[in-house]
């Protein structure tokens, strides 16, 4: 009996060793877009894809199938999470491999299609063996800190003194985006500030906790506004409104969003015009957007109407199967277009399903549990990156937080 015990305890310690390893693992996935690059780096984010997988597999093996989240318990929505992740793949399968659609997104097409079936497709179904009882969401927002901050730091670093410090100097962005992902770069820092605030308030929080919160807010604020990316400025503003609301201060939006709109409009020209003195450039793309537009290469949209008048062009073409991801060689830079014109209105329909969902679960466990307010705000802010740049298939945080915010909702739907 004392052997069997012995056993029960050790395989209880070696899942959580999994799944912390897995969840810190699949949040770090980003890190690999804005993290130095080397010509062993490909090597390198290919075993690490296969750990996850293979991490995946333990699991599933330790659980025997029994702590599995059976279907009928997340209820109807896992259903229709499937339908559209199969479909996705489905389509972007056909693209890639089959009709060799002309894009100029990635090199390597096979290699394309196995990211997102590690980004979407495997944590689908891996997550919903995990024992969430032996995760502490308090512990798992402090750890996630940590490692955004550090890949922050990592890239800052590479920034000052690497080739990605051409682009702080020279035009906008887009001569960072040669070495890095500035886009993503810029949603690091949203997330670094949205999670700092977060755990600021929860409950039990220690001294130490609050210094770092307060480090982690300026360092994640700095570190949007040097990627100059508008997309990762407006998620954080949009994240830190959707706090302010699910927190219950809804008649302060009302005095809050007209005086923010004020301030950014009045101090953004003096904070460029201090940054251009010391020839950095990374807030021009900003300023250019509210006062000098025509300065802008595709104007104040990066030429987006166009990709949007295209995108609803092909969809009118063929709105039952759909079209294609890609749009003469781009894609259409908004998660919805995108999944009318790749998967015609069924799967137009089912993504717009799957989001008002979800929005409706973020709602439901932010009024349960503070702890869950980082995660509901990560897919609010990889929501909004999804609309207003990249395609899903490029997006892990975006499933990711999906998977969370619905098995989190289904978890606390169980327990009541």
């Amino acid at each position: 009996m004392e052997q069997m015990l012995k056993e029960m305890i050790n395989k209880e310690r070696i899942l959580v060793g999994l799944q912390w390893f897995i969840l810190f693992a699949l949040f770090a996935y980003d890190g690999f877009s804005y993290l130095p690059q080397s010509s062993n780096f490909a090597l390198f984010k290919s075993i690490y894809y296969i750990l996850i997988f293979v991490a995946f597999l333990f699991v599933i093996a330790l659980q025997s199938h029994k702590g599995i989240i059976p279907y009928q318990q997340i209820g109807r929505i896992s259903w229709i999470v499937q339908l559209y992740v199969w479909l996705y793949f489905a389509r972007l399968f056909y693209d890639f491999m089959i009709a060799n659609v002309e894009q100029e997104i990635v090199t390597n097409p096979f290699a394309a299609v196995f990211l997102y079936a590690n980004a979407a497709i495997i944590p689908f179904y891996g997550l919903r063996f995990f024992r969430w009882d032996l995760i502490d969401t308090k512990r798992l927002n402090l750890g996630l800190l940590l490692i955004f901050l550090t890949m922050g730091v990592v890239s800052l670093n590479y920034i000052f003194t690497g080739k990605a410090l051409e682009y702080l100097g020279s035009d906008g962005r887009f001569m960072g985006n040669e070495s890095m992902d500035t886009i993503a770069f810029g949603h690091l820092g949203t997330s670094i500030t949205i999670l700092a605030i977060t755990l600021w308030h929860q409950d039990d929080i220690r001294l130490w906790h609050k210094l770092l919160s307060i480090f982690a807010i300026l360092a994640g604020l700095f570190i949007s506004i040097a990627a100059g990316s508008r997309g990762a400025i407006v998620a954080l503003i949009v994240c830190v409104l959707a706090y302010m609301y699910l927190q219950g201060h809804r008649r302060t939006l009302f005095i809050v969003i007209p005086i923010l709109i004020l301030v950014i409009y009045l101090t953004l020209p003096v904070v460029n015009d201090v940054l251009v003195q010391y020839n950095n450039h990374s807030m021009e793309r900003l300023y250019n957007s509210l006062y000098n537009q025509e300065a802008m290469t595709g104007g104040v949209t990066s030429n987006r109407d166009i990709l949007y008048q295209q995108a609803w062009e092909h969809f009118t073409d063929s709105p039952i199967i759909g079209y294609s991801f890609f749009i003469k060689g781009e894609y259409a830079h908004n998660s919805i277009l995108e999944s009318f014109i790749g998967l015609g209105i069924v799967g137009g329909v089912l993504f717009l399903i799957i989001i008002t969902y979800a929005l409706y679960a973020v709602k439901k466990l932010t009024m349960l549990d503070k702890r869950y307010m980082f995660i509901c705000l990560l897919f609010i802010q990889y929501l909004c990156y999804s609309i207003f740049s990249r395609t899903l298939s490029m997006l892990p945080l975006f499933w990711l937080s999906m998977f969370l915010v619905i098995i989190y909702h289904s978890k606390e739907k169980s327990i009541a």
